[in-house]
């Protein structure tokens, strides 16, 4: 484990799909069609090529072999089968790149949610939403900005109230009401 900040990281596993599984299922169905129908075309123009590049000179020489197309028959399967293989791989990765740094924005999020602003949000220098969450980050720093200069206002405000400055309280609680008008809701 290593320590950042306050918040003690645990090792992380490399691929978790119990995490955001409907991202990663649709991240995983659309790759893996991808894959499915470039492997299905580019199948269907190999075989339909290979049928017609078939010719009387090619049987001649290899009179066990009545079309090409069954000798590639098999080679289009075992490409098939590598380059599903090799989709699916690929689909678990890319769908983690996308579905662990999601996780961990709104896992940080829901922390903000309860009025915990002291840390942004902290995700892994190589994760691919890293710009995503210095927006936010970004966003929280300034929303804490607004909101500690609102407590110095209320402080100064309070100090004033104690002291019964009656023209004081006036300008700082105009002060506030500045301050406050910033932020729209």
């Amino acid at each position: 484990m290593t320590e950042k900040g306050n918040r003690v990281f645990k090792k992380r596993k490399k691929i978790n799909l119990k995490i955001k599984q409907n991202l990663q299922l649709w991240l995983l169905i659309r790759i893996m069609g991808v894959a499915l129908l470039t492997i299905a075309v580019a199948c269907i123009i190999l075989y339909i090529y290979s049928v017609s590049v078939v010719d009387a000179d090619y049987l001649s020489f290899a009179p066990k072999v009545r079309r090409v197309s069954e000798v590639l028959l098999p080679v289009f399967l075992a490409a098939s089968l590598t380059s599903i293989v090799a989709g699916l791989l690929l689909a678990l990765f890319l769908s983690q790149k996308i579905a662990g740094p999601v996780f961990r924005i709104e896992q940080d999020l829901l922390r903000m949610r309860t009025g915990d602003l002291a840390e942004g949000i902290n995700i892994r220098s190589t994760d691919i939403l890293r710009e995503l969450a210095q927006s936010v980050n970004m966003t929280v720093h300034n929303f804490r900005n607004m909101l500690n200069d609102v407590k110095e206002i209320n402080i100064e405000l309070e100090s004033k109230i104690t002291s019964g400055d009656i023209t004081g309280i006036k300008l700082v609680f105009d002060k506030q009401k500045e301050c406050l008008d910033k932020i729209i809701i």
